[in-house]
């Protein structure tokens, strides 16, 4: 064999394995490229009314809009259901003086109205507007359909007699037509009130000067116990009062003035100066700041003319 021929084998072999090795290259790029498991196609199916429930419920607005319908649409059948209007109305009482016949008249226009609306400042009004010696109320709520009025009056201070009419008299002036009570002491109004005026259960004066009379009252009877008042005398014009004591002397007090300051006085005058309990006077007039002034009995002709002029008794 010559050298050319062997040549040519070597060379023809070289090149056959040149090409296995490029396509074995070829092949395994190939296959990284197109591997041999391919991706899972998912096929997803649409349904429009299954999306929008999801929107829906998904949407934490549109729930609470639904709550807030399903809560309107029950307080409305609620407010206006027939079971919850008052039917029954219960008044109680914790005095002696309010009127029960006159107090279920006047709440009576609350009967069937919706429980839920009731007010408390509407009933007391009403209830004042009949009896003014209503100083409060308080109410009690009894489901479906009853309420239950607790009455509180004004606390009585007098017994008094206007136009022929025996009343006792409230700390807020009203007029409750009752015989006297022996427990309390008789204040005389000087006022000339209307004879064809209703004044049963109704307000006739300043609940403030009946409160400064009382007061005054009560302490002349916790502080001079050795001074007995006999009688009460109250001059609404001149907004005084004139305490007749068990020895006929009249103690006259300013209203207006410091009632504290004339007291003092009093006490002063009767410790230091006349003994009011051993020597008899006609008046003692407190009304004066810093002074007193007196009437004794040996000017007693001339002291009740003045005071018969001045204050028409």
């Amino acid at each position: 064999m010559n050298i050319k021929k062997i040549k040519n084998k070597i060379t023809n072999f070289l090149n056959k394995s040149n090409k296995k090795d490029s396509i074995s290259k070829l092949v395994l790029n190939n296959m990284e490229r197109n591997p041999f498991t391919k991706k899972r196609r998912t096929f997803v199916i649409k349904n429009n009314h299954i999306e929008k429930l999801k929107i829906f419920w998904n949407n934490i607005t549109h729930y609470y809009m639904f709550i807030l319908f399903i809560l309107i649409i029950s307080i409305i059948f609620v407010w206006f259901w027939p079971v919850f209007k008052i039917t029954n109305i219960n008044i109680i009482k914790k005095d002696s003086t309010t009127n029960m016949d006159i107090s279920y008249k006047s709440v009576d226009d609350f009967r069937w109205i919706s429980i839920w609306t009731v007010d408390k400042n509407s009933i007391l009004k009403n209830l004042q507007n009949y009896q003014q010696n209503i100083a409060n109320i308080k109410l009690d709520i009894v489901l479906p359909n009853s309420l239950n009025i607790i009455i509180d009056s004004y606390k009585w201070v007098f017994n008094t007699n206007i136009n022929w009419k025996t009343y006792i008299i409230t700390e807020n002036w009203s007029l409750i037509p009752s015989s006297y009570s022996t427990e309390l002491k008789e204040l005389v109004v000087k006022n000339d009130f209307d004879k064809n005026v209703f004044l049963d259960y109704k307000k006739i004066l300043d609940g403030e000067y009946i409160k400064k009379i009382y007061s005054t009252y009560d302490f002349m009877k916790n502080n001079f116990i050795s001074i007995k008042i006999n009688k009460i005398v109250y001059y609404e014009v001149e907004r005084e009062i004139h305490m007749t004591t068990d020895k006929n002397t009249i103690l006259i007090f300013d209203l207006d003035g410091e009632i504290k300051n004339q007291i003092e006085k009093l006490a002063i005058f009767n410790k230091e100066l006349l003994d009011i309990n051993k020597i008899p006077l006609i008046y003692i007039d407190l009304r004066i700041n810093n002074k007193i002034f007196y009437c004794t009995e040996a000017e007693k002709i001339q002291c009740n003319i003045n005071l018969k002029s001045i204050y028409w008794e």
